[in-house]
């Protein structure tokens, strides 16, 4: 059994880098505040696409098969043969957002890459929560062998809705780990350096980046399963200054103490939270723990 569609003839958006991801949101976002459309911009997954997008071709970059990213539930377990018509006409990534089941909750993943040699296997959950009997189409085996990368921002109200910002990025991590410890996790947070300020205008805030890379670190890098599971297994803090004609994208804490975001001598560290080494980081640490796994 395999889950590749082995005529896999291409992806159905266009292959982004991050920067130019950014791009695209500093203008799609800044239009949309000068129309007075910043609200409905916002509710939709236009920005934020850009971001998935340019995670989805990195991970292609690495050489992760297409088809094994958000794959179509109905083509999980198939297997392809030239003799059978269902499966002989060219696939494309479909971009189907799994909705995974956790200890406390269901949830749906931005970004899921499956193995390509692990079986779907549904199952009735026995937990002592509230998803005790709820039907799981893919099996607790196959879910703990998902690498899942979800995908949050904030370009405006940063300050003002930390706490409820955090508190909701790291109970997913929990939720899903407590079922699944092994699980795989990625979290790619958007966040600016400077955030937009309300109203029909462009115009910044500064906020304190600070408090937001010493809690990411707080959360970042579970290396094994007996780590805590409301930790990421790889956490990227993507801040950037849209406060230029081309955004700037900040990797390493020197950038941020240079530019005045960050006082000289910070003990802030932007160590394993870039962007840069992300993809490379989560497909490393998901190798080691799952060696036998095809993602190829």
């Amino acid at each position: 059994m395999a889950n590749k569609i082995l005529n896999h003839t291409g992806i159905p958006f266009t292959p982004i880098t991050i920067q130019t991801a950014v791009n695209n949101i500093k203008q799609v976002y800044e239009a949309a505040i000068l129309n007075g459309n910043r609200g409905n911009i916002i509710r939709s997954s236009v920005l934020i696409k850009n971001i998935h997008n340019a995670v989805k071709t990195d991970l292609i970059n690495a050489n992760v098969h297409p088809s094994l990213i958000n794959p179509c539930p109905d083509y999980l377990q198939r297997v392809i043969s030239p003799n059978q018509r269902a499966y002989n006409r060219a696939r494309v990534l479909k971009d189907k957002e799994l909705k995974i089941a956790g200890f406390l909750k269901t949830k749906t993943q931005d970004i899921s890459v499956i193995p390509d040699n692990i079986p779907i296997s549904p199952t009735t959950m026995n937990v002592n929560s509230g998803m005790n009997g709820y039907n799981d189409i893919y099996g607790e085996t196959f879910t703990e062998s998902i690498l899942s990368i979800n995908v949050r921002s904030q370009l405006s109200s940063v300050n003002k809705n930390f706490d409820t910002l955090y508190e909701r990025t790291f109970a997913e991590s929990l939720n899903l780990h407590l079922r699944t410890p092994n699980m795989v996790l990625g979290e790619v947070y958007l966040i600016p350096v400077k955030e937009y300020v309300d109203g029909n205008v462009v115009g910044f805030s500064t906020i304190d980046i600070g408090r937001y890379i010493e809690t990411f670190q707080a959360i970042n890098m579970r290396i094994n399963r007996n780590d805590e599971k409301f930790k990421y297994e790889r956490c990227c803090l993507l801040i950037v200054d849209f406060d230029r004609p081309v955004p700037k994208i900040y990797n390493t804490t020197n950038e941020l103490i240079q530019d005045g975001f960050l006082p000289v001598g910070s003990a802030c560290s932007m160590t394993n939270l870039d962007y840069t080494n992300f993809v490379s980081d989560i497909m490393q640490i998901y190798s080691t723990r799952f060696p036998a796994n095809i993602l190829t």
